[in-house]
């Protein structure tokens, strides 16, 4: 291989392994913010529970 084919085929891995990488981080990025949203939805959930089983306790306690 000549010297233009090394610079080539560099040139070639070098884009290569910086669009893998782009690719790597947008999809880090998007599994990350979905992962965020059902944790708060959760989070959500489990305090809505809480005020429910509360407001449940209180109005027993209110009954007797």
């Amino acid at each position: 291989m000549d010297v233009w084919s090394w610079v080539l085929l560099s040139i070639g891995a070098f884009v290569a392994v910086t669009t893998l990488v782009r690719l790597m981080l947008r999809r880090r990025d998007a599994v990350l913010l979905e992962l965020a949203a059902e944790a708060r939805e959760e989070q959500r959930k489990k305090q809505m529970a809480e005020l429910q089983e509360k407001r449940k306790k209180k109005s027993q306690a209110a009954a007797a």
